[in-house]
């Protein structure tokens, strides 16, 4: 009992309110009388508990003399208070950002846990409003796909690239090789509305940052949008690259990336070929 009363305090009722209501859910049809003795308000907190209560709309006179009083339905108490909520705050947000002075750059929050990293993105989908680009492995897609299916269903247009292989049927996908054949790492991006960006590397140490700073937003989603036009000309043009690059253009990829990751990107391409004379790439 103690633990919703707490719970309707949240919610904007007064201690002697909540036990008043908790009453009445109970014992529909009480007198002010009864409700005192029952509650063990004294009488005139009890009158003046049930006089609010009434004028807020949350219980209901239903006889004259002597006044009896019902408690109005939770759910349809508890929807009134949220759609009351929802507009107050969608009415403080436009008066705060009346307010607000931009200082034109943009902060980055840094996310060290797994956990955390997870709810920001889900948070950041939940508040997209028109459009969601992310680079996600398929394990990723399936943690997100119901808040993923609701921006969709709510008229957001969704971008995927995806590292292995899952069905959506929600977004316009782009097919990447595996995760045994990335060597770069558990590595997701993610943008939304081209004003909030995500980044994060999900191995361990886990790490990620959250920025709305512009040039970095835009620059994530032009790693995205990079990252969806390779796979859709690998795919139209796979044998021409290959041929011209090697298996999963290993020998493209090698030249550019860190000799570390050159050496295991051999591994998982080509493990039974040694490539010592990478096709050069003329210079433009």
């Amino acid at each position: 009992m103690s633990a919703t009363i707490e719970e309707l305090k949240h919610l904007g009722f007064t201690g002697a309110e909540a036990q008043v209501y908790i009453y009445l859910l109970q014992h529909p049809l009480a007198t002010g009388y009864e409700v005192s003795k029952g509650t063990g308000l004294p009488r005139a907190n009890a009158y003046q508990a049930l006089e609010t209560l009434a004028s807020k709309e949350r219980v209901t006179v239903v006889s004259p003399d002597p006044a009896r009083y019902a408690p109005v339905p939770p759910t349809q108490l508890l929807k009134r208070i949220q759609y009351e909520t929802a507009q107050r705050c969608r009415e403080l947000e436009e008066q705060l950002s009346a307010l607000e002075q931009p200082d034109g750059i943009g902060h980055f929050w840094e996310l060290r846990e797994h956990q955390r990293i997870e709810t920001r993105l889900k948070e950041l989908i939940a508040s997209a409003r028109h459009r969601i680009a992310a680079s996600l492995w398929a394990e990723d897609v399936e943690r997100f796909t119901e808040a993923l299916r609701a921006a969709h269903e709510r008229g957001c247009v969704i971008i995927l690239n995806v590292f292995g292989e899952i069905e959506v049927d929600y977004a316009t996908v782009y097919h990447h090789e595996g995760p045994e054949k990335v060597v770069s790492g558990h590595v997701i991006a993610l943008v939304v509305d081209s004003q909030e960006a995500l980044v994060a590397s999900l191995d361990v140490p886990t790490t990620g940052v959250v920025t709305e700073n512009r040039t970095m937003v835009r620059l994530v989603e032009k790693l995205i949008r990079d990252e969806a036009y390779v796979a859709a000309i690998y795919e139209r043009f796979h044998d021409e690259l290959e041929d011209a690059f090697g298996t999963h253009l290993v020998h493209l990829r090698r030249r550019l990336l860190p000799s570390e990751d050159a050496e295991r990107l051999l591994a998982v391409t080509t493990p039974d070929v040694e490539i010592t004379h990478p096709i050069p790439i003329q210079e433009q």
